[in-house]
């Protein structure tokens, strides 16, 4: 396939090339940036596009489109300028890349569009595992993953198959919520957050590029999946398993209160969760090489 990718400069986007290219699909990168980076310059088919909206020129003859832009959500303060910054680089971002690619004379065969499990709410304290089947919650993250997987929706009517990944918590050794997690616990000073009740549904980033593949190869399927583990943690759990995996103690436990001094609002990332199941992903026949958190960390913590 010839691939169309936005956002194709991050972390998953780097990793997701790196393993298509193995297969032999070929890219064309879009991104804000007016180089690439230099893990990508050395493949010789990718193609470089420097914009923030690709012209309509620039997305003819692809198989496929992936948007992955969004501006961070973890890790920052939730002031009402980024709250709308979150929300316009993701909603009108993801409106006007549409209103574009239903205009063109030669559509992708599919469109691949990032969402979140934040899709479905999120709670401090344990319940049963969400689906795809789930509703979605009431708070700011998911009217916001409403709104965002709501702007695929004219893709339909042009006949082009659509594939929304709704995200959990992406594990990898280079970079991302692993690399923010990691460091008290390298010093000795880890533990859980909050309750520690509450869900991290979290997914090895081979698992994630390789699930992203495996759904953009099969005509048959189309609309939003969990790209997580079958097995999600709680906080509790997760932090338990890291420190037994780096042979450090977990004994200390950080205060919803401390994360909500730094954070805000964007507190609610870290201090609460869900727990969510991949139902749709194993339906389609998807085979995991990591289901359990312990063997997940082991690979990634000795790279």
């Amino acid at each position: 396939m010839k691939i169309g990718i936005l956002g194709g400069t991050g972390l998953i986007g780097k990793s997701f090339i790196a393993l298509a290219t193995q297969k032999g699909h070929r890219f064309r990168v879009f991104s804000r940036k007016t180089s690439l980076p230099p893990e990508l310059s050395s493949y010789p088919e990718l193609e470089f596009v420097s914009c923030i909206l690709p012209q309509a020129a620039d997305l003819e003859g692809l198989d496929a489109i992936i948007n992955l832009v969004g501006e961070p959500i973890a890790g920052v303060r939730w002031t009402e300028e980024r709250k709308t910054l979150i929300e316009t680089s993701r909603i009108d971002f993801t409106r006007g890349l549409v209103a574009r690619v239903v205009d063109l004379k030669s559509p992708p065969k599919v469109f691949v569009n990032a969402s979140a499990v934040g899709y479905y709410g999120m709670s401090e304290e344990p319940h049963p595992p969400y689906s795809e089947k789930k509703e979605p919650g009431d708070d700011f993250l998911a009217k916001l993953c409403v709104e965002w997987e709501n702007q695929t929706l004219p893709l339909k009517t042009k006949g082009i198959r659509s594939l929304v990944f709704r995200t959990g918590i992406i594990l990898s050794s280079k970079g991302g919520a692993l690399e923010k997690i990691l460091p008290p616990f390298l010093f000795g000073v880890g533990g859980s957050i909050a309750t520690g009740k509450q869900g991290m549904s979290w997914i090895h980033i081979l698992d994630f590029i390789s699930a992203m593949l495996h759904l953009m190869q099969l005509e048959s399927e189309a609309g939003a999946y969990n790209l997580v583990s079958p097995h999600p943690v709680s906080n509790e759990e997760f932090s338990r398993i890291l420190a037994k995996t780096l042979h450090r103690p977990n004994f200390f436990k950080v205060p919803s209160f401390a994360i909500q001094a730094l954070y805000g609002e964007g507190s609610v990332v870290i201090t609460k969760g869900q727990y969510v199941i991949p139902e749709r992903l194993l339906s389609s026949g998807y085979e995991f090489q990591f289901q359990n958190l312990e063997k997940a960390l082991l690979n990634l913590l000795e790279k």
